[in-house]
């Protein structure tokens, strides 16, 4: 991942997108924030602290030292917190001329068997120091956890995650932390459905978006190649009021986008399910209705809020707009409105297709309905990003991928 400014691609350390993601979250938790950090864990009681300096202590300063082993280059160790072992953040290049704020990094998977360090949610600076770190649980024990950013609610900036809970025990959640890192909420989906990790979106409203995946089986498939009792994934995108947990609306993507219009293929095995749609994103367009991303149709759709119909596609095999060169995307991500009214989306790219993933700036003109490319932005070494991935367009017009 990089940080690329208007004027030229700068590569740079991890990061998680969100509007807020570079802004100094930390910064409303008082002058012991970054020191509490790494004494305390999120959704826990600190552990007896050690003496407070007089003023704030510099990220990272907590009686580092890197740990022994073959491995031991890749991760981390502090003698006040030995229980604490998160991965070195290699920085490439170092930052210069950047937005102000930390970088958000979140586990896809939890801890892997070869690797001694652990993995978790993490808070860091551009010099890759850690800031603020929370580890999974065992091996044994690795719940998924993800969508770690910074957002809105209630006048306040919070900190939001998604999580699965253990052992398929119950649905997986949605916490909102206080800038002191302590829970103030979850919320989970409704009408029976499980929430899923691409996206949690407070709205200004107080209420949450959700996207989730849902199986809908004897769906008769032979119009793409299919058995006429096929299983087809399709993605709902889902509404609910944070507070009472009531669900405000629900848009299923079956009912107006068919399976004709994915560029994935049903198996030959009728018993696999038909990942037909994929959704990956859901943005509050400046108007209050929605766009969502669907990795597999390659389209952007845009969602009337109160009837659940499609205004328009972006892209795919039924794009209302014509496609201007370097506009189309393939497997895309992220797609969101800027405030100057440009569309910016993460384009990942076919795996052994395509030789690198962008982040693409597109203007939309609502009148003649064309779509056109303003910026390109590449990895400057050429990578390819098989899944998931974002990009983020910062406060000073600098972009984080």
């Amino acid at each position: 991942m990089y940080l690329a400014n208007r004027g030229r691609d700068q590569p740079t350390n991890n990061a998680l997108r969100t509007k807020y993601t570079r802004r100094t979250f930390i910064k409303a938790a008082g002058a012991g924030a970054a020191w509490m950090a790494l004494t305390s864990t999120l959704g826990c009681d600190p552990p007896r602290r050690l003496k407070r300096s007089g003023s704030r202590p510099r990220p990272g300063r907590v009686q580092a030292a890197h740990s022994s082993g073959s491995s031991g280059r890749y991760v981390r160790s502090f003698r006040s917190r030995p229980d604490l072992h998160p991965p070195t953040i290699d920085v490439v290049t170092r930052a210069h001329d950047t937005a102000p704020g930390y970088i958000f990094v979140a586990p896809k998977t939890g801890p892997r068997e070869h690797s001694a360090s652990q993995d978790g949610w993490m808070i860091v600076d551009n010099g890759g120091e850690p800031v603020w770190f929370k580890p999974l649980q065992s091996e044994e024990e690795a719940l998924p956890e993800g969508d770690f950013k910074v957002q809105r609610y209630r006048g306040e900036e919070v900190l939001t995650f998604w999580k699965g809970l253990e052992g398929g025990k119950g649905p997986a959640e949605y916490g909102i932390l206080d800038s002191s890192y302590q829970e103030i909420s979850r919320v989970r989906a409704g009408n029976g459905y499980e929430g899923d990790d691409h996206e949690f979106l407070i709205t200004p409203q107080g209420s949450a978006l959700f996207t989730i995946y849902t199986t809908v089986n004897s769906f008769d498939l032979s119009s793409v190649g299919g058995s006429k009792e096929g299983g087809v994934v399709a993605g709902i995108v889902q509404e609910v009021d944070i507070e009472t947990g009531d669900v405000l609306f629900e848009w299923h993507s079956l009912d107006h986008v068919p399976p004709d219009e994915s560029y994935a293929s049903p198996s030959k095995n009728p018993r696999k399910r038909f990942d037909y749609f994929h959704i990956n994103s859901i943005e509050v367009d400046h108007d209050s209705n929605l766009l969502v991303s669907a990795r597999n149709t390659f389209t952007v759709y845009k969602i009337d809020r109160s009837s659940g119909e499609l205004i328009w596609r972006l892209g795919g095999k039924k794009s209302n707009f014509e496609m201007g060169a370097g506009t189309r995307t393939r497997y895309q991500h992220d797609a969101r409105r800027n405030s100057d009214g440009t569309i910016s989306i993460f384009d990942n790219g076919g795996v052994y297709k395509d030789d690198k993933s962008y982040g693409l700036i597109l203007d939309l003109d609502m009148d003649e309905m064309t779509a056109s490319l303003v910026r390109r932005y590449a990895q400057p070494q050429g990578r390819v990003s098989a899944t998931k991935g974002n990009m983020q367009v910062l406060p000073n017009g600098n972009v984080f991928i």
